[in-house]
């Protein structure tokens, strides 16, 4: 698993459970040169004055089973990203890059194509299609109904309590819903979703949540943002826009000529 995370993620991602000599120590691997680094055990312990043990405890705090194996990883993983970002030299660049590779990564393998063609279908089928969110998720749902409308879809973003009351109140079985929670816990965004799904309306959530049970028809996994340390490095929003790029991509191939003309239609000059 951790052969597959960039091994600056991996250390980025486990900060908050070290303690602060273990903080100092990741900060020396993150910053370090790979062009003259020496990884030994007895270098490393004499450069930050401290003992083995602490070194194995800060390697099985980033999930390695000790200092060998994360050290395998590391050069691996670090002279591959120096080279990728040879012309970059701020740190927090590198940072933010690295934190767009693991969103990718991420969403790689949550992937389910067969699903996604699926609602991309579903869209191109329904007469009304409703992308539900609030908050960041609600600037996602306005994003993504002004790309699909010009496509030709008749679509439109449900971003706030009342309009969702009124429009799952006029929902009916040509309609599609859409829903977007990162969190999969925004109780206005589920509990309508629910509601259209318990009336016989198609529904969809893109959510980082693994429901046991629900009466929504389709949950599109999209990465997970809560245990990684984006800070205000990256935008919440990242996963789910990447994932609808994808869902957008299906449903242009399908009758894409007759799409694209309708596409340049709403070009103004």
């Amino acid at each position: 698993m951790k052969a597959e995370q960039n091994i600056i993620a991996i250390i980025d991602n486990n900060l908050e459970q070290m303690t602060r000599l273990e903080k100092d120590i990741a900060a020396y691997f993150i910053a370090l040169d790979t062009k003259t680094m020496d990884l030994r055990l007895e270098i490393v312990t004499q450069k930050l004055h401290i003992s083995p043990s602490a070194l194995t405890r800060f390697a099985k705090k980033c999930g390695f089973s000790g200092y060998r194996e994360f050290v395998f990883a590391f050069q691996n993983q670090k002279l591959q990203l120096d080279e990728q970002l040879e012309h970059v030299k701020n740190n927090l660049t590198k940072k933010v890059l690295i934190d767009y590779d693991e969103i990718l990564t991420a969403t790689n393998q949550l992937i389910d194509e067969v699903k996604l063609q699926e609602i991309a279908h579903l869209i191109d089928q329904s007469k009304r299609v409703y992308f539900y969110g609030t908050g960041s998720s609600g600037l996602v749902a306005m994003e993504i109904k002004s790309r699909f409308m010009r496509l030709g879809v008749v679509c439109d973003a449900i971003t706030d309590r009342n309009n969702l009351i009124w429009t799952t109140n006029i929902l009916d079985p040509n309609c599609l819903v859409i829903g977007l929670s990162l969190s999969g816990h925004t109780e206005d965004i589920i509990d309508h979703l629910t509601l259209a799904a318990s009336r016989g309306i198609q529904t969809a959530l893109l959510t980082t949540r693994e429901f046991e049970t629900t009466p929504i028809e389709t949950i599109i996994p999209v990465a997970s943002v809560r245990n990684l340390n984006y800070g205000n490095r990256i935008s919440p929003q990242i996963p789910l826009l990447i994932m609808l790029d994808i869902l957008y991509a299906y449903f242009h191939a399908i009758d894409q000529e007759k799409k694209e003309s309708i596409f340049k239609q709403t070009i103004v000059d």
